[in-house]
């Protein structure tokens, strides 16, 4: 595991543990959407959804484990503390994009739907020129309340990656 790796799922544990403390609001119709697309190299590329009920949706694309539609239910708690965790950061405060000037990164894009009003913030090397780094937590944990893993990675690498 890479220091960036290790540095990441550190941050991830923290958020989550700082969104599981939090009093889970009641919030009406909801959906989370993450999409992280193609790079030049192996970037995995696919986009998973949750709805307030707990179901998920995996569309698979390139350079993951399982290409197309998969589908998966997920506890309605885990649903709320991850509301909570974007309530915690500050989500809909935040800017819509934060791109670096750079070409040939992938791009991560965090979509928040609730009570009628949508937010959406894209990642195209964001913390470079800004972004706060708990937008890569509830990235980081969108992918673990969703189970992503299980279709993007084969063997914990991301499909067509060279062997480390």
């Amino acid at each position: 595991m890479t220091i960036m790796r290790a540095l990441g799922a550190l941050f991830a544990a923290i958020v989550l543990a700082s969104c599981a403390s939090a009093p889970s609001p009641q919030h009406g119709p909801a959906q989370i959407a993450l999409q992280r697309t193609a790079c030049f190299g192996f970037c995995p590329d696919y986009t998973v959804t949750i709805d307030e009920a707990g179901e998920v949706r995996y569309e698979g694309r390139r350079f993951v484990s399982a290409v197309g539609v998969r589908d998966a239910v997920i506890p309605r708690e885990d649903v709320q503390r991850l509301l909570a965790c974007f309530d915690e950061i500050g989500f809909e405060r935040l800017r819509d994009e934060y791109r670096a000037q750079i070409t040939d990164l992938p791009s991560t894009i965090v979509t928040l739907t609730r009570n009628g009003r949508t937010k959406r913030v894209v990642d195209y090397g964001g913390t470079s020129v800004g972004m706060p780094e708990s937008v890569r937590g509830l990235q980081a944990e969108i992918d673990r309340v969703a189970g992503t893993a299980r279709w993007v990675l084969r063997d914990g690498q991301p499909v067509g990656a060279p062997a480390p």
